[in-house]
């Protein structure tokens, strides 16, 4: 088994639809890599060819994640709403307790440096070409450099993020300093990415943003996220601002338009995090990226939803809005 390459990892629970295209856009553009998803029964099926499937429950285990789960303690702000399968409570567990179990399947598979994304990724480029680059850092960062994502260049930094974690729910002063926080901050919770930047400052990792554009190109944190950016003049469903998106005609590759800035700059990614499945579809990547590319002819993509897409949102919420005992 190669033990040196890195492969790129998605971990996700549920059978969200999105995952067809996400798994697939990883495997059309980094045919020279192992892409891997750790799921579940209810998803397995939207596992593509060429993906390995590994199911989540068989790492699911370890003294380590024994260890978290006697510590754990959901912390929530009053106005905290947060709709996902399982409720608030079971997502916030999860998203720390999917580093112990990538850090399980690391182990299981002698793995010492690989890539990760949000579920709800799409790869527009070959990682390989970016590694360089990137070795010097112990890790890279995405959500406008608040979690560990991306390029994970050893597993110890896993090994002992998780480890912190555990630390962190056994001290009450932390679990304290939390609750205090949330009460000025009441829209929020405490989660991986919190626990993620202490320890972070606290061990003196040296990091990298993934989302500040460099040498015109950039992993994007989420279309939606639109500051500094020009925006679509569609809204998608007519209530979500996003980036303006633009594909080149030739070699497919999309460009977004940072603020005050003449050139286009390179998504080497899009995170397509609150958005509906159908855009997902259309951004998909269809053949292997370029390693180097310049804007040529630049088209506009359009945010318009489907016909059939709009018609079937329309039935469903003027169910939910007459639904019996609903004011």
């Amino acid at each position: 088994m190669e033990t040196n390459a890195a492969p790129v990892i998605f971990i996700h629970y549920g059978p969200s639809g999105f995952l067809r295209q996400t798994l697939r856009s990883a495997r059309v553009t980094n045919p020279d890599k192992r892409v891997i998803f750790l799921g579940d029964a209810s998803n397995r099926k939207l596992c593509p060819p060429g993906v390995d499937f590994a199911p989540i429950e068989r790492f699911a285990v370890g003294e380590d994640l024994r260890r978290l789960r006697k510590a754990f303690v959901p912390i929530i702000g009053s106005a905290h709403r947060f709709n996902k399968q399982g409720g608030q409570e079971y997502w916030l567990r999860f998203v720390f307790e999917r580093w112990f179990i990538i850090l399980e399947f690391l182990k299981d598979e002698q793995i010492f440096r690989f890539w990760t994304f949000d579920s709800d990724t799409l790869i527009h480029c070959r990682l390989a070409a970016k590694e360089a680059e990137l070795a010097t850092y112990d890790a890279t960062e995405q959500c406008c450099g608040r979690c560990l994502n991306g390029y994970i260049s050893s597993r110890d930094v896993v090994e002992s993020y998780t480890e912190k974690m555990i630390r962190l729910f056994q001290s009450p002063d932390y679990l304290d300093m939390q609750r205090e926080r949330l009460k000025i901050h009441r829209g929020l919770a405490f989660n991986e990415m919190d626990a993620w930047q202490t320890h972070r400052d606290q061990e003196g990792l040296r990091t990298l943003p993934l989302g500040i554009p460099r040498n015109g190109e950039v992993f994007d944190d989420a279309l939606a996220i639109t500051k500094g950016w020009r925006v679509a003049a569609q809204k998608v469903r007519g209530r979500i601002p996003v980036k303006e998106i633009a594909f080149d005609e030739d070699s497919s590759v999309p460009y977004a338009f940072p603020e005050n800035e003449s050139s286009p700059v390179r998504l080497l990614t899009m995170n397509l995090s609150w958005l509906p499945d159908w855009l997902f579809r259309r951004l998909s990547p269809r053949k292997l990226m370029p390693d180097l590319a310049m804007p040529d002819k630049l088209r506009p993509v359009s945010f318009a939803e489907p016909l059939r897409e709009r018609l079937v949102r329309t039935i469903l919420e003027t169910g939910w809005r007459l639904r019996p005992g609903r004011k």
